[in-house]
């Protein structure tokens, strides 16, 4: 990454620009008078630090740095709270934060990009308030297979998705415009992006296009350039081992899984032969399939020693958030993670596109469902056992 260049520290008490600064941000945060503001550049891989700044007594705040091409810069109080601006050369920006919390909201000018990213997060952090509060009246429900509970699940995509074209709008109206990167990355939650499924590739694909040609040495469109090329590299290498495992399934049967469960010890899959098997994806940090997990654990314990076996594999990448969700929700079956998420080779070859995603697999090793929901699955239990 290039070297920033940031503008000498001229007053410990307020300013922090020189003469040469080509970007100026002023602005107020009465709640954090006397504090400081934090200054950090932001790619889509990584941050990288500025410089900070202390506020007057009333909260006032100047800041000037150098930078050749616009970037896009976070604004970060002492309670790890951002603000997201789009900075070009010789921008000079007025920024007020009226009320402590910069997730209350904040007053942006001098910056027409930074004012289309203060839109998109106000939109979204309205969308998460309505899908939060979804889920904590999901989470307060004894029954989650209740008709009410269908009701908030079906109202909870129904959001999610309005977002997500409200993006795609965004994105369509600025293809040409650095906000059209971060509308890319929004989430909705720390592990759950906006855009997040295979054919949502087409859209980095379209903005990476346009932003490397109009803004070819900055930083955030270089890295996004990046991304989509890995991004295009994994999605071609699934497509190459898609074709090899199906013919392999032909000639071999069940394509067999040896992961480690939470213990770190190998689990196969193709040792539970003679078994009914579900295989069953999910991840601790996705509600929906969480939950659908959790409805399993009634008709596991009914059947499992009637021959039944559960073989779950977690989409995770850290292994103390995955064991402390397999203990909080005492999941009793074959608990297993690659702990390398978003690559996961197990689904990869059972083609998980998205989750919860489920296979029945019969005392033969022959797939005979998949997806089943677990409302269904008793009665295949029945005949197969």
């Amino acid at each position: 990454m290039r070297k920033i260049y940031i503008g000498l520290v001229i007053s410990s008490l307020l300013f922090s620009c020189g003469s040469d600064d080509n970007i100026i941000i002023r602005g107020s945060y009465p709640a954090g008078a006397g504090g400081y503001l934090q200054f950090e550049m932001l790619n889509i891989a990584e941050k990288q630090f500025i410089d900070s700044v202390k506020l007057n007594k009333k909260g006032d705040f100047k800041f000037g740095f150098n930078l050749d091409h616009p970037e896009l810069i976070l604004v970060k109080n002492e309670q790890d709270q951002y603000i997201n601006l789009l900075a070009f050369p010789g921008d000079e920006i007025r920024l007020d934060i009226p009320q402590s919390s910069f997730r209350k909201g904040y007053v942006v000018a001098g910056s027409e990009e930074s004012v289309k990213i203060r839109a998109l997060v106000q939109e979204v952090e309205q969308t998460k308030t309505r899908l939060d509060s979804i889920l904590d009246a999901l989470n307060e429900m004894e029954n989650l297979e209740s008709p009410e509970a269908e009701t908030l699940i079906t109202t909870y995509r129904e959001i999610f998705n309005d977002q997500k074209r409200a993006n795609v709008r965004f994105i369509i109206e600025n293809i040409s415009s650095l906000s059209s990167v971060y509308a890319l990355y929004q989430r909705v939650a720390p592990d759950v992006y906006l855009f997040n499924d295979v054919k949502d590739l087409q859209y980095y694909k379209i903005v990476s296009d346009s932003v490397r040609v109009k803004y070819p040495g900055s930083t955030l469109a270089k890295s996004l350039v990046n991304d989509v090329e890995q991004r295009i590299t994994e999605y071609n290498n699934i497509i190459t081992i898609n074709k090899l495992t199906q013919n392999s399934t032909v000639e071999t049967g069940l394509i067999d899984l040896v992961i480690e469960d939470v213990n770190g010890d190998p689990q196969s899959l193709r040792a539970l032969d003679g078994k009914v098997i579900l295989l069953n994806f999910w991840a601790s940090w996705n509600n929906e399939s969480r939950t659908a997990s959790r409805r399993l654990i009634g008709l596991y314990n009914e059947y499992h020693d009637k021959g039944f076996e559960i073989y779950s594999v977690a989409m995770e990448n850290d292994r103390n958030t995955w064991r402390g969700a397999v203990d909080f929700e005492e999941f009793p079956w074959i608990n297993v993670s690659e702990l390398s998420y978003p690559n996961s080779y197990a689904a990869t070859v059972y083609n998980v596109q998205s989750i919860p995603a489920n296979y029945l697999i019969d005392r033969e090793g022959n797939i005979v469902a998949k997806n089943i929901e677990s409302n269904v699955l008793a009665t295949w239990l029945d005949n197969l056992l």
